[in-house]
C-alpha cells in the first residue's frame, strides 16, 4: 500500500509540473498595435454621418430593384474620387471595384453587402427603420451594422485616401454583393467566378463577421475582438409527419402533429456533440495569456481540462453555438380547422453547422434519430458546409491584430468560430487568409439588433471605422 501511495503521490507531482510547465509557456500576449493613418484634415466626421444616414434610407430589399438603382446612383455622386479613380463592373446589382496600385505585389479583397432583410414590426423600432435617423449618438436604420455601415466606411476611407494623394500598396478589390441575406448566388458567387477567372489570388478578404465585444464571457477585463477564421455551415429541412385525417372528437394514439412535436422534441433534447473545434480552441489559447493564472492554466492545458471549458460554454446560447450544430425550429404549418385532424404536419428546422459536420453527415443522423413515418427533405437554394479555417498565426491575422488594437477600445484580438453565414465562403478558394471581423464595438444586447429591431451604429465610432480600412489598404 506505501509503494501504491508513493507512485500515486509522484503522478500527483508530474501532473502538476506538466500543468505548470505548459502555463509558464505560453507565449507572452501579443501587444503589436499599427498606426491608423491620420486622415482627419480630409474626413469631414459630420457629412460622413450623414452619407451614412442617406445610405440607409435606401430600401434595398430582394423584391425592390429601384432602390440598388437609387442607391448606385447615390454612391456615385458621394464618392466622386473613387468612381473616377477605380474601376467597376457590375454584376446584376453587385458592385465590383478594383483600385490598381501599380505595385507587384498580391491584392486584398475587401467585401460587404449592400441588401438588407426585411422589417416585420416596424413599429416596434424607436426610429423609423428606413428614415436613416440621426441623434446625438447614434445613426438608426436597417443596415446600419448589417452591412451598409462597413461598405459605407470602406468607401469613406477610399474617397479619404484618394483626397490624401495616397494609394495602397498592392491593389484593392471592394466586391459589395446584393444578395448575401438570401445566398449570394446572383452576387458574390459570380463576382468571385470571374476573380478566378482572371487567375486572382489574394493576400487578404476581409468580411463582416466578428467584431468586439464585452470580453466578461470569456473572463477578460477588457473588450475582445473577435477575429472569425471560419464560419459555421447552413442547411434548413423540413421534416413531415403523417397520419390518418378525421374528426378531433375521435382521436387516435397518434396524430401528425403529435409525431411531429415528438420529433423536434428529440432532436431538441439529443443535441449533436460538443466539441472545441480547432477555430474556438484556438480563441481560448489567444486569451489565455490575459487570464488571471487559474483561468491560465486551465486554458494552457485543454487536454486535461476540456470536459469543464465546454460544460462552462454549454450553459450560455452564445457559446454553446462555438461548440456544436445547432437546430432551430423556425416554422410550423399544420391542419385546416380546430376540429379536423390534419392528415399531415410540417416543420421548418434550421441548422448551422459546426466544423467537422457536413451537410451529408447531418442528413444520415436525422435520419437515424427519426422514426419511418418522419420524412425529412432539404429545403432552400442556401446550403453550405461549414468554412474552411483559415491557417493562424500568420503575418495577416497579425497586421489585422495590430490595427484592431490601435482603436480605442485597445481589445484583446482572438480568433473566432462565426456562427452566422457571410458572402466570405464564397471566395475562400481565392485566398488562404479569409477573415471575418467589423472594427465596431457592441454591448451583449446590442447583438439581437442584428436582423431584429432599432439597428444602429455608434456616430462616435464610425470614424474609427474608416480608419480601420485605410490603415488596412495602405499595409501589406
Amino acid at each position: 500500500m506505501k509503494r501504491l501511495l508513493q507512485l500515486l503521490a509522484l503522478a500527483v507531482l508530474i501532473l502538476l509540473a506538466v500543468l505548470l510547465y505548459n502555463t509558464l509557456a505560453l507565449p507572452q500576449a501579443d501587444s503589436r498595435v499599427a498606426e491608423l493613418p491620420e486622415l482627419q484634415q480630409v474626413m469631414d466626421e459630420g457629412a460622413m454621418v450623414e452619407r451614412l444616414a442617406a445610405a440607409l434610407r435606401f430600401p434595398t430589399l430582394p423584391d425592390q430593384p429601384d432602390a440598388f438603382v437609387g442607391f448606385h446612383d447615390f454612391l456615385r455622386d458621394s464618392f466622386p474620387l473613387t468612381h473616377q479613380t477605380l474601376s467597376l463592373k457590375a454584376f446584376g446589382h453587385s458592385l465590383l471595384y478594383h483600385w490598381d496600385s501599380n505595385n507587384d505585389c498580391p491584392p486584398q479583397l475587401l467585401l460587404a453587402h449592400q441588401d438588407v432583410v426585411p422589417v416585420s414590426s416596424p413599429e416596434e423600432w424607436q426610429q423609423p427603420p428606413f428614415a436613416g435617423v440621426i441623434d446625438d449618438d447614434f445613426v438608426w436604420g436597417r443596415g446600419a451594422l448589417d452591412d451598409k455601415g462597413s461598405l459605407m466606411a470602406i468607401l469613406e476611407a477610399t474617397e479619404a485616401l484618394l483626397q490624401n494623394g495616397q494609394t495602397p500598396a498592392c491593389d484593392v478589390y471592394l466586391a459589395f454583393g446584393h444578395d448575401e441575406e438570401i445566398g449570394g448566388r446572383e452576387g458574390a458567387v459570380k463576382m468571385a467566378t470571374w476573380l478566378e477567372q482572371q487567375n486572382l489570388q489574394f493576400a487578404l478578404i476581409l468580411d463582416e463577421g466578428g467584431m468586439m465585444l464585452p470580453g466578461s464571457t470569456l473572463g477578460l477585463d477588457r473588450p475582445v475582438a473577435l477575429m472569425g477564421i471560419a464560419e459555421k455551415g447552413y442547411m434548413t429541412v423540413e421534416l413531415q409527419a403523417e397520419a390518418e385525417p378525421g374528426h378531433s372528437s375521435r382521436p387516435p394514439e397518434r396524430t401528425a402533429i403529435g409525431d411531429l412535436a415528438a420529433a423536434i422534441h428529440h432532436l431538441q433534447t439529443h443535441p449533436r456533440p460538443a466539441s472545441l473545434s480547432l477555430p474556438t480552441r484556438q480563441m481560448l489559447e489567444q486569451v489565455a495569456p490575459h487570464q488571471p493564472f487559474a483561468k491560465r492554466l486551465v486554458f494552457a492545458n485543454l487536454w486535461l481540462f476540456e470536459p469543464l471549458i465546454i460544460r462552462q460554454l454549454e450553459s450560455k446560447p452564445e457559446t454553446n453555438a462555438l461548440l456544436r450544430t445547432t437546430m432551430a425550429p423556425t416554422l410550423l404549418e399544420a391542419g385546416v380547422k380546430e376540429n379536423v385532424l390534419p392528415a399531415t404536419a410540417n416543420a421548418t428546422l434550421n441548422f448551422r453547422l459546426a466544423p467537422g459536420e457536413t451537410r451529408d453527415s447531418l442528413r444520415a443522423h436525422l435520419r437515424n434519430e427519426l422514426p419511418e413515418n418522419i420524412s425529412v427533405t432539404s429545403k432552400g437554394a442556401f446550403l453550405s458546409d461549414p468554412s474552411s479555417v483559415t491557417e493562424i498565426p500568420s503575418a495577416t491575422f497579425d497586421r489585422l491584430a495590430a490595427l484592431a488594437r490601435a482603436l480605442p477600445e485597445q481589445p484583446v484580438v482572438a480568433p473566432y468560430l462565426l456562427i452566422a453565414g457571410t458572402d466570405a465562403r464564397h471566395y475562400q478558394h481565392l485566398s488562404d487568409q479569409v477573415f471575418r471581423f467589423m472594427p465596431v464595438s457592441l454591448g451583449q444586447d446590442d447583438l439581437a439588433r442584428f436582423h431584429g429591431h432599432n439597428e444602429r451604429l455608434s456616430r462616435e465610432q464610425y470614424p474609427h471605422m474608416v480608419r480601420f480600412y485605410a490603415g488596412l489598404m495602405l499595409g501589406r
